[in-house]
């Protein structure tokens, strides 16, 4: 028999079932795998833990796991801690940004910055925009949709 199938390519699960991820452990024979909501999980805990400073080793802790295994298994999955972070802050920014009158300094805070100047880089890198051009054009566009 020629080796025509010894050399197929093979479709991963994560492609075929969304949210579900296989990864290699470092037995040759072994694979386990990823719970599909551990990201989910993980941006929840950071939602938790944001104002007193959400961490890997905090998070990690409240996941009853080592702050290595965390790591591996993001990093496994395609996705860093950091990245999770950044998007949890971003979310809560935009929402405060449009849904409050707060200052930028307390946003800033909330979100967990300590700096106002840090946090108005980080946002307008997430959002290509100021946090006072975004809340600006979030507020004409929700009152134009009053209007309707």
């Amino acid at each position: 028999m020629p080796d025509l199938y010894k050399h197929r390519a093979v479709t991963p699960v994560a492609a075929v079932i969304p949210g579900f991820v296989c990864l290699r452990t470092s037995a040759p024979q072994g694979v386990h795998y990823l719970r599909p909501e551990l990201a989910r999980e993980v941006s929840r805990l950071i939602d938790e833990l944001l104002v007193e400073g959400a961490t890997l080793e905090r998070v990690a802790a409240r996941l009853d796991m080592p702050a290595r295994r965390l790591r591996e298994q993001l990093s496994q999955a395609g996705v860093r801690f950091n990245e999770l972070l950044g998007d949890c802050r971003c979310n809560l920014a935009k929402r405060l940004l449009v849904d409050t009158e707060e200052r930028i300094e307390r946003i800033a805070e909330r979100t967990g910055f300590s700096e106002p100047s840090t946090f108005c880089r980080a946002f307008k890198r997430w959002a290509g925009e100021t946090p006072v051009e975004f809340r600006r054009r979030g507020r004409q566009a929700q009152d134009e949709r009053s209007v309707c």
